[in-house]
């Protein structure tokens, strides 16, 4: 069985290799590797036919060989062993051998090497050695830095008890300190803070928290208290900062294994004695914290602003120049830890498709693929090592470090007020120095695997964040910007107004500001003009406005019954007729039998359902049918109330007959009225053979259309008239109004001017102003109509202006009279006045010359005849007619298509025309080829002929024969 050993991620790694094994043995993954060994074997194949003096088949054949029965069908177990927890190995079955031997092979060598570096740093001697419990491949990389972390950041998890200790040290330990019962210096530099605070002063009260509730006792029952509930404190402390430091392994052995952790942490860095306990050093930093909170809650108690703001301040400085430290931290605790477990297990997880290629590969390439992929493994497992020899070194150098930042003064270390502090900070920013470093280990254990290729750039890689860094940091200083602490989150200024971040503001390139808030709402504020002066346009529903809609509401109505009396006379005349038909055909049969056929079903439903109205209510059956008749389209109006319902819906006065008649009427009278007055007005065969009974069907076929029609619209017209006038009476109701600020709009802005200009001129005289203002309100105007039909009239005043410009500038309309006179007068003056002209002749009446006829049509003498050309006409067209309709009704003969079905049936075969249209396109495909072919020919005969190789030959007649054999070559025939 090969081993394959985790770091923290044993659980991942099994999962791993159970999917490897199952993917590997599934039909779906032998069907992928036979796909792509045929793809190899037809490259292969390939390559060897043009080349088989290179062996590519055969060298493919040999790798396809080995890599299947080498690294494919063996299969093995494989145990993944947890160095860094305590869980047991976990056996994985059926793994391929080539990914165990490979993964075992690798993962051994780097254990290896890492066992022997950590078992040398171990037993080294004197201050260098470290304990095993700081080990890299125990606890992982700067686990002593991350223990004084862990426990510098304790506090007591019973409110109850962190208030009573908090309460003490303000109302006790405090005073003890100031009347001189403690000394400062001892306080401040002591190592058991609790065995300090035990001389109080029993004249004092302070509050305690007990079964009973919040009591107020002395401050030696309160320290007696605190004293009998801290051990339980520390335990549960202890207990999760050894689930915290130690996650893989359980409950108890996780505290078992930090209460020997934390010691060693802080022995190692000479913060603690040899006698010290990790019980005692967790209630020390819970006690280091308490106090300190008893320090910032006393300023708040007092009521002290300066003292809070400094104590927020300092707080924020810590945490602000430890930030970037603990930053870089995690990167050395868990983030390249977890990329360096992610990529071993992506290094395995490749494997089935590392098999796959090497099928498609052979001789050196596979090797080549085998050794890639065996390096990238290699790289991997050389972290462990270099992990371990840089924890070595950086756990050293931190030691020191904290040992330096516990001096208390007279060369004592202790854990202390004091001291706190600067060891925290200490641990944290050893961590962030060692986090720069560890970038470059992936680089160094792939250069170390590739053959050092590099290596001295991957050596010094890591130092390039820490020195932008320290650049960073540094050109801040020396510009004088360093500040006290800056944190924020969610920022609130405390003034009047207050922002949210969920709020969003944006402004459009029009100008308006979009505010969206966390649900998604979305409001504007549009740009508008502000200023004094209002110019509003306002738009609401009067009750003039309600009364004419109830008006035309009212007219709408009446039109409906009207529509309905008048459709009723038309329809009471078409079921007379349709009776006398019906009744007629029973002993003769008209042409226009077959139209009554479905209408006079309709009619002897409605003729049953006047029959049983007319019995019961004693009315005449013509007078119950014109009453039903009168509402078809009225489905209210038919049974109980229906008449009262008509009356008070359309506004119409109803005689008692047809109340009583629409009473005694129910659903199925409404149906049967109904479905005879639709057939009666639609039905085309019906309303033909009315057409057809002379002009008294036309005209009732006509009447039974157009009233349908009249009512339908008369109907439809009221539905909307109603609509309207109860919308607008709720729009009165509610008092709803639309108004609009001309001021605000940004197009008026010329206008917002105005108005103050006017304000300014007249602000001494408010009649002045008014009067202003009512004569601009007058005066205003929108943008001039422009028309678009054409007419030359002007859109504006400067058009008026240009045209009448350049009309003033035409010279048609500035003759010169005075010069225009005075030839006139002249040409006058020189004419003799005895030469009158003579009377124009009158001439004599004569027939005028007629157009010459055309040649053609004096040879056709029967198209001088009006009725002969009419008759020329009509032959041409009946001859056109022909013409045209041959091919159209040959269509279906000549294409094989048949109608008779109801559906287009084709007889010719569609398979036979593609086959034919195939071979026409394959001849035309082998012609062009031929064409090619010989074309190509001719060109290379050409190309030979133009040689300088066939011109030499030419050019030589005879050339000797180079084998013995007599005679010369015959020159060649021209």
């Amino acid at each position: 069985m090969w081993e394959i050993y985790a770091y923290h991620n044993s659980e991942s790694l099994f999962g791993i290799f159970n999917a490897i094994a199952a993917i590997m043995a599934s039909g779906t993954y032998l069907s992928a590797v036979a796909a792509v060994a045929f793809c190899g074997f037809v490259a292969a194949m390939v390559a060897y036919m043009f080349a088989p003096e290179k062996l590519h088949g055969w060298k493919w054949i040999g790798s396809v060989v080995l890599v299947y029965g080498v690294l494919f069908v063996p299969r093995i177990s494989v145990g993944i062993v947890d160095k860094t927890g305590g869980t047991p190995v976990k056996v994985v079955a059926n793994v391929p051998f080539g990914m165990a031997a490979l993964g075992g092979l690798t993962s051994s060598i780097g254990n290896s090497i890492t066992e022997l570096f950590e078992t040398a740093f171990q037993v080294i001697p004197g201050s260098g050695s470290l304990p095993a419990e700081l080990a890299y491949q125990q606890n992982g990389l700067m686990f002593g830095s991350r223990l004084l972390q862990e426990t510098r950041r304790t506090s007591l998890p019973d409110p109850a008890v962190r208030t009573d200790l908090i309460n003490f040290v303000g109302n006790c330990t405090a005073f003890d300190i100031a009347d001189g019962t403690i000394s400062p210096t001892t306080f401040s530099t002591s190592a058991d803070l609790w065995a300090t605070m035990a001389a109080t002063n029993p004249g004092r009260f302070s509050i305690v928290t007990s079964g009973a509730g919040v009591t107020t006792a002395t401050c030696d029952q309160v320290y007696a208290s605190i004293n009998a509930r801290l051990p339980s404190q520390v335990t549960d402390l202890a207990q999760r900062l050894g689930l915290r430091l130690n996650p893989t392994l359980p409950s108890l052995a996780a505290q078992a294994a930090v209460m020997n952790q934390i010691p060693q942490a802080y022995i190692r860095s000479q913060i603690a004695t040899a006698s010290a306990t990790a019980a005692d050093l967790i209630r020390q930093n819970a006690l280091i914290n308490a106090i300190n909170d008893s320090g910032e809650m006393g300023c708040q108690r007092i009521n002290d602003p300066s003292c809070m703001m400094l104590a927020t301040g300092r707080a924020a400085a810590v945490a602000s120049q430890n930030a970037a430290w603990i930053n870089g931290a995690k990167i050395a605790e868990q983030a390249l830890p977890v990329v360096r477990n992610v990529a071993e297990a992506t290094c395995y997880a490749v494997f089935p498709l590392v098999v796959l290629l090497m099928f498609l590969s052979s001789g050196r390439n596979t090797i080549l693929m085998l050794a890639g992929y065996t390096t990238a493994l290699i790289s991997i497992q050389l972290w462990p090592p270099l992990f371990a020899i840089l924890n070595y070194m950086a756990s050293i150098y931190a030691q020191l470090d904290q040992a330096a930042a516990a001096e208390v003064g007279g060369g004592v270390k202790a854990l202390s007020l004091q001291s706190a502090s600067p060891i925290y900070s200490n641990a944290v920013s050893a961590q962030a120095v060692v986090s720069y470093l560890v970038i470059g280990i992936p680089f160094l254990a792939y250069s170390l695997a590739n053959r050092l290729v590099n290596f001295g750039t991957s050596l010094v890689g890591g130092l390039s964040g820490l020195q932008s860094t320290i650049g960073n940091a540094s050109a801040s200083a020396a510009a004088g910007n360093s500040s006290m602490g800056n944190v924020s989150m969610d920022q609130r200024v405390v003034t009047p107004s207050t922002s949210n971040p969920w709020v969003s503001r944006s402004q459009d390139e029009r100008g308006n500001w979009w505010t969206e808030d966390g649900a998604g709402r979305k409001a504007v504020t549009l740009l508008r003009n502000e200023g004094i002066t209002s110019h509003q346009v306002t738009a609401r529903v009067s009750q003039s406005d309600v009364e004419a809609a109830s008006r035309t509401a009212t007219s709408a109505a009446a039109d409906v019954v009207s529509a309905g009396t008048t459709r009723a006379t038309t329809l009471n005349e078409a079921l007379n007729r349709i009776r006398q038909q019906t009744s007629s055909s029973r002993s003769t049969a008209g042409q226009s039998l077959s139209g009554y056929q479905e209408i006079s079903k309709a009619a002897e439903q409605l003729s049953s359902e006047t029959r049983r109205i007319s019995a019961e209510t004693g009315y005449g059956e013509d007078q119950v049918a014109g009453a039903l008749l009168r509402f078809s389209a009225m489905p209210s109006a038919y049974g109980i109330g229906g008449g009262a319902a008509v009356e008070k819906k359309y506004g119409v006065s109803l005689s008692e007959a047809e109340k009583k008649i629409l009473d005694h009427s129910d659903a199925s009278t409404y149906r049967s009225v109904r479905s005879f007055g639709d057939r009666a007005s639609s039905d085309r065969s019906f309303l033909n053979a009315l057409s057809s009974e002379g002009t008294a069907g036309s005209s009732l076929a006509s009447s039974l259309t157009s009233t349908a029609s009249h009512a339908e619209n008369a109907e439809q017209r009221y539905t909307e008239a109603l609509a309207r006038s109860n919308e607008i009476r709720l729009a009165h109701e509610q008092g709803l109004a639309y108004s609009r600020d001309l001021a605000a709009d940004p197009a008026n802005s010329a206008a917002v001017v105005e108005y103050e200009r006017a304000a300014d001129r007249y602000r001494g005289s408010p009649q002045a102003l008014a009067a202003h203002m009512a004569s601009m309100l007058g005066n205003m105007s929108f943008t001039t109509t422009r028309f678009s039909g054409g007419a030359a009239l002007p859109s504006s005043f400067d058009d008026i202006h240009a045209a009448h410009v350049a009309g003033a500038q035409r010279g048609v309309l500035q003759p010169d009279l005075s010069g225009m006179k005075g030839h006139n007068d002249a040409t006058v003056r020189g004419g003799a006045l005895s030469s009158v002209p003579s009377a124009p002749q009158a001439g004599v009446p004569r027939t005028p010359q007629m157009p010459v006829v055309d040649a053609e049509v004096v040879g056709r003498p029967d198209l001088l005849d009006g009725g002969g050309l009419r008759t020329d006409i009509e032959t041409g067209l009946n001859a056109q007619r022909r013409q045209n309709s041959e091919p159209m009704e040959s269509f279906d003969s000549r294409h094989g298509l048949d109608r008779s079905k109801g559906t287009l049936v084709t007889h010719q075969s569609m398979v036979g025309r593609t086959l034919s249209r195939t071979k026409a396109d394959v001849e035309t495909a082998l012609e062009d080829a031929g064409d090619a072919a010989r074309q190509a020919l001719i060109d290379a005969k050409a190309r030979i002929a133009n040689s300088p190789r066939q011109q030499a030959i030419d050019s030589t007649p005879e050339v000797p024969v180079m084998r013995p054999s007599s005679g010369k070559r015959r020159p060649n025939k021209p």
